[in-house]
């Protein structure tokens, strides 16, 4: 090998680690930026303009205004103060008085009833209050196949086990990437879930950033490596 083709090769390398070095730096950027467009995105379908929700809040606006954007603006306006409204009784007390009153009144209602309280279940989980639902779950590594089997990052329910065809299993909920807040519930083998090491911040840490974030919150050989010698 000459000394031309050492000094190309070096120089490759080098290009490559810095590329590499500029993607990972970027790389949290992009995703908080695509979640964020698919978001928007989706509120967008759900709530648009050309949307049934949509035309409702237009019909709020065409009252004061016979622009075509401002009665939707002024619509989101009212919904706006409404939402403040209710986060100032919330803050003065009135949580569990507002609470039981939507409740009692949704439960009402056949089917929709259930869609509230599950969500509500969903939302009181990823609030910002202590729950002892969320305290209780734990992120795990499922295994799947017997030879040489591959490990998904899940979160595990509860260590209540469970009978499926006469085996114990554990109930799991398998997140996507790169917004966590949704997936697949698995009941998995006992024997198949073993604990991840690793706190919840870890695991949604790792599926908003697609992976990236996995070296702060696992072993890598080269810090193996490092802890032997």
């Amino acid at each position: 090998m000459t000394q031309m083709t050492r000094m190309t090769l070096a120089l490759l390398r080098r290009l490559t680690r810095f590329f590499i070095a500029g993607v990972l730096a970027i790389l949290p950027i992009v995703v908080t930026v695509a979640v964020v467009v698919w978001v928007v995105e989706y509120l967008e379908y759900l709530c648009g303009p050309d949307t049934f929700i949509g035309r409702q809040l237009t019909a709020i606006g065409m009252q004061v205004g016979k622009d075509a954007s401002t009665p939707y603006f002024l619509g989101w306006s009212v919904v706006i103060i409404v939402v403040f409204a209710v986060g100032l009784l919330v803050e003065l007390g009135a949580k569990k008085w507002l609470g039981k009153t939507v409740e009692s009144a949704f439960k009402r209602i056949p089917i929709v009833g259930s869609i509230y309280s599950t969500s509500r279940q969903m939302i009181d989980m990823i609030g910002p209050n202590e729950n002892d639902a969320m305290k209780g779950m734990t992120p795990v590594f499922c295994s799947f196949g017997k030879e040489a089997p591959s490990r998904v990052l899940a979160l595990l329910v509860s260590p209540e086990r469970y009978t499926v065809l006469d085996r114990d299993h554990l109930i799991v909920i398998i997140p996507t990437a790169p917004v966590p807040f949704g997936g697949a519930m698995m009941f998995i083998p006992v024997e198949n879930v073993v604990p991840a090491g690793m706190p919840i911040d870890g695991l949604m840490s790792m599926y908003l950033s697609m992976g990236a974030t996995a070296g702060q919150f696992m072993k890598t050989p080269a810090s193996a490596d490092d802890t032997t010698h």
